[in-house]
């Protein structure tokens, strides 16, 4: 089959275009600490997007994020139609209906752990276009791989229990407790 180099051309600049729309946009930040915080985690996106960009295929999304909101322990978060009490375990969500993350305080921009639970939940945000997911908890196992990788990149052990992980990402509706 023949490809004309304007075709190709025009498909190369389209993907581009739809990395950077993910990266670029300017969602809104609720709660953020100050303007130095707000300013930290734009440039923060843009960076997570193309570091994510060099480890997957999760590029192609034209969904900007609309918001990143912050969040108490203890609060309840509503996503995806269900309750979420925010809590030690539960440091970051994604709405997709929304197209917003939710990141629980204390969480800090110059932390690279809590840079890290920014960079998971925005791999959901650019998964839900990436590709077919049998289930939304089948994304879990990629999202905690790419978070794993970035952690080591930065020279910190992740602690990530792999099994639960496995459990989680399965779509498998059965109790996966023994009696």
């Amino acid at each position: 089959m023949k490809i004309h180099t304007g075709t190709l051309t025009a498909a190369i600049i389209g993907l581009t275009m739809l990395t950077c729309a993910a990266a670029s946009a300017s969602p809104a930040i609720d709660g953020a600490r100050d303007s130095r915080e707000e300013t930290a985690i734009r440039a923060l996106l843009t960076e997570l997007v193309s570091w994510i960009d060099a480890e997957e295929t999760y590029r192609a999304t034209s969904r900007p994020i609309s918001k990143i909101k912050f969040v108490e322990a203890g609060e309840t978060v509503t996503a995806e139609g269900q309750e979420f009490i925010v809590a030690d375990r539960t440091r970051g969500l994604y709405d997709e209906k929304k197209a917003t993350i939710y990141l629980a305080r204390p969480w800090s921009v110059d932390d690279p752990f809590d840079r890290s639970v920014l960079l998971h939940e925005l791999a959901h945000h650019l998964q839900v276009d990436a590709r077919h997911w049998y289930c939304p908890q089948a994304m879990e196992w990629d999202a905690y791989r790419l978070q794993e990788t970035w952690l080591v990149e930065h020279g910190i052990q992740s602690g990530f229990y792999w099994p639960a992980i496995l459990l989680e990402s399965s779509c498998s509706k059965r109790d996966h407790h023994p009696d």
